[in-house]
């Protein structure tokens, strides 16, 4: 069997290019398939705005894909920085609420608490101003018994006297104490029987001295009812007439009827 050999000139030119082509080629191979592989890639956003997590296979042909996500690994990318910004609005306002009313609280009681100090002060005046005359009235009976030029003054029996003064006045016209910075003023008016065991029987009326007299009259602030007896225990003669203007001790006893605040 013959061989025949290409013994043309210029034929080992082209097989030297083909060899050399194949180790040109090998060696692109090689350097593809460094490139093979899977690649693990995060935060891919896609066109309707929300990211995935996936892998990324590299091939041969140096194109890659992404593989399909993984179910349940879909991240929304919507911020929750506008929520956390209502929740502080209503935090906020739900604190401002409190101290609010917390404060409106305490402004309340310090204003109650000065209400409640000058209604007391006015209580005590008026209370003062009023035991004060029932102790007067009880030991000097008015009328006193001697008017102006030295005549005799008595109350008519059983005929009120009218509203009038409860003791003499250190000032003016009006029986007035002074207390707490308060001025009250006294009325009584008087009911006399002098020859039965309530000899006296007193009835007062007390209001500030900003009040006129038929006010004070009409709507007192305190109002009080007291019965005398201007006789002594053991009995005496009845005197027909009233105790200070014969010279008898007045107001042996005394009850109080009534008293009443407006």
């Amino acid at each position: 069997m013959k061989i025949r050999t290409d013994s043309r000139p210029g034929n080992e030119a082209p097989r030297a290019q083909r060899a050399a082509n194949r180790r040109t080629t090998g060696r692109q191979d090689g350097n593809r398939s460094n490139e093979v592989g899977d690649r693990k890639v995060t935060n891919v956003s896609t066109h309707w705005g929300t990211q995935i997590r996936g892998t990324l296979r590299v091939t041969k042909n140096s194109r890659t894909q992404a593989d399909p996500p993984v179910l349940g690994r879909v991240e929304a990318s919507h911020s929750d920085r506008g929520a956390v910004l209502i929740l502080a609005l209503v935090y906020i306002i739900a604190i401002s609420l409190v101290v609010g009313a917390l404060a409106r609280w305490a402004t309340d009681d310090l204003n109650n608490t000065n209400n409640f100090s000058a209604t007391s002060e006015l209580h005590t005046a008026v209370t003062s101003a009023m035991d004060t005359a029932i102790n007067s009235i009880r030991y000097t009976p008015w009328p006193s018994g001697t008017g102006s030029s030295g005549e005799t003054v008595l109350p008519t029996p059983r005929v009120p006297t009218g509203w009038g003064w409860c003791f003499q006045p250190s000032s003016g016209t009006v029986s007035s104490v002074t207390l707490n910075t308060f001025t009250v003023d006294i009325y009584c008016n008087t009911v006399a029987n002098f020859n039965a065991h309530i000899t006296r029987v007193v009835t007062l009326a007390a209001c500030l001295s900003t009040t006129t007299a038929q006010s004070c009259e009409a709507n007192p602030l305190l109002s009080a009812t007291v019965e005398y007896d201007d006789y002594p225990v053991g009995g005496a003669r009845a005197a027909g007439t009233q105790c200070n203007v014969v010279n008898t001790p007045c107001g042996y006893g005394q009850i109080l009827e009534s008293w009443i605040w407006l």
